[in-house]
Order: C-alpha cells, then structure tokens, then sequence
C-alpha cells in the first residue's frame, strides 16, 4: 500500500505571517518614566487650578504638561532641546485651535483647521524622528481645543497657563539629570 500525499485539509493549519506583527513586544526598561512625569507635571497646576475653583481651565496646563512624555530615551543634552521643541510645537497648534475657535463654530471650518494641524504636526514629528508617543498627543490637544469655547481676549491667558505648564514639565523631565547626569547613556550601552 503506497501512501498517497496528505490532503490540503489533512495537513497541519498554517501560521499567519502577520502574527509576529500582533505579538507584544517586551516594554521598555523606562516605560513607567514618561506616565510618572506627566503625573508629576500635571499635580501641581492642577491642584492650584482646583484651589481656586478654575478646573475650567485644565484643558490648557494639561497642553503643557502633556510634553512631559517625549524625550526619556534621550541624553539629557539632547532632551532640553526636544522637549523645549516639543512644548514650544504644543504650544503653536494650541494657539492656532485657540484662534480658530474663537473667531468660527462653523464645524466644516474647524475639522479643516484641525485636519491640516494634524498633518503638520504628523509630518513635522516624523521629520523630526520625534520619536514615541510622535504627533498623537499634540493632535488630540490641538483638536479639542478647537472645539472649546473661546474668545480672542482670552487667548493669551490660556496660552500663558499652557507654557508655564510646559515649562514646569520641561523641569520635570530634566530633574532626573541631577542625580544620574549619563543615565540615558548607560541604559543605551547596556542594551
């Protein structure tokens, strides 16, 4: 008796090629730096805010304190700049959603504004090699502030809480360059 081929419904189930793709990766040594900074950076401006009964304005110093993700896996040379790019980057596209919403409602307006900010700053994270978490947080900053209420007179008060928030940030993340000035450079030669 010869034995015949096994049948294409008899044979072993193939793998997807796309289950590598699915598969988790080990995280980062440093995943819980960026999420313990920006608790870090958001706690003081907003227990303040909450101290004088303004949580109203929240959404403006979480702009700013949001920068606190970017940059960790950086020498702390190279972080300064990136992240005073970064809070200045936030900054821009919450100034222009901040305009924009106070001078139209008209929605068609406001998604058009809000699609062609999300394309800058997409397109300017990737030239820039950003790095994660890239143009996401910015866009979805920049994104609800379009739809906030506003007035032109207000603006620059909401910009300002935005950049002292950022600049708290910017200390938050360099801090640990006081203990550890070439932690970011061991931790690149040990992997």
């Amino acid at each position: 008796m010869s034995s015949a081929p096994p049948s294409p419904t008899t044979s072993r189930p193939r793998r997807l090629r796309f289950a590598a793709a699915l598969r988790l990766n080990r995280p980062s040594e440093i995943w819980f730096k960026p999420a313990l900074s920006v608790v870090v950076s958001i706690a003081p401006p907003n227990l303040t805010l909450l101290a004088l009964d303004r949580l109203d304005l929240a959404m403006y110093t979480m702009a700013g304190s949001l920068c606190a993700l970017y940059a960790h896996h950086r020498p702390y040379a190279a972080r300064a700049r990136v992240l005073a790019g970064v809070v200045l980057g936030m900054l821009a596209g919450l100034a222009v959603a901040l305009v924009t919403a106070s001078l139209t409602t008209n929605a068609a307006v406001l998604v058009t504004v809000g699609a062609l900010l999300a394309a800058a700053q997409k397109a300017l994270c990737d030239a820039t090699r950003l790095g994660p978490p890239g143009n996401v947080v910015l866009t979805f900053v920049s994104s609800a502030a379009l739809f906030a209420p506003q007035s032109l007179g207000q603006v620059p008060g909401h910009l300002a809480l935005g950049l002292a928030a950022g600049a708290w940030a910017w200390l938050v993340c360099m801090a640990p360059g006081l203990l550890r000035p070439h932690g970011p450079e061991r931790r690149a030669t040990a992997q």
